[in-house]
């Protein structure tokens, strides 16, 4: 019965782990301004990465990234923008 306890805590834990990570969001271009601000620097590059894969179909270098994030943080500052994704902001 002991090892069925431990199973079942080792399964638990391994969805938490999963869903926790998941949790994280990392829609690309689909981010919302007011998401992608709330995101810590890291997260905002893995956000910005992620959307100019998506557009161009390969990784972007490391200075496109952050390019594009002080790019994305200055156009999405205005409250009109919170709503919009950064991937129509261009």
């Amino acid at each position: 019965m002991n090892r069925v306890s431990v199973a079942v805590a080792a399964a638990a834990s391994v969805v938490a782990l999963l869903s926790g990570c998941s949790g994280a969001g990392n829609d690309g271009g689909d981010t919302t301004c007011g998401d992608f601000l709330a995101k810590t620097t890291n997260d905002k590059d893995a956000t910005v990465a992620r959307m100019l894969k998506q557009r161009n179909g390969r990784n972007a270098s490391t200075s496109d990234v952050e390019a594009k994030r002080a790019s994305l943080i200055g156009s999405c500052k205005p409250a009109d923008k919170q709503a919009v994704k950064i991937g129509d902001l261009g």
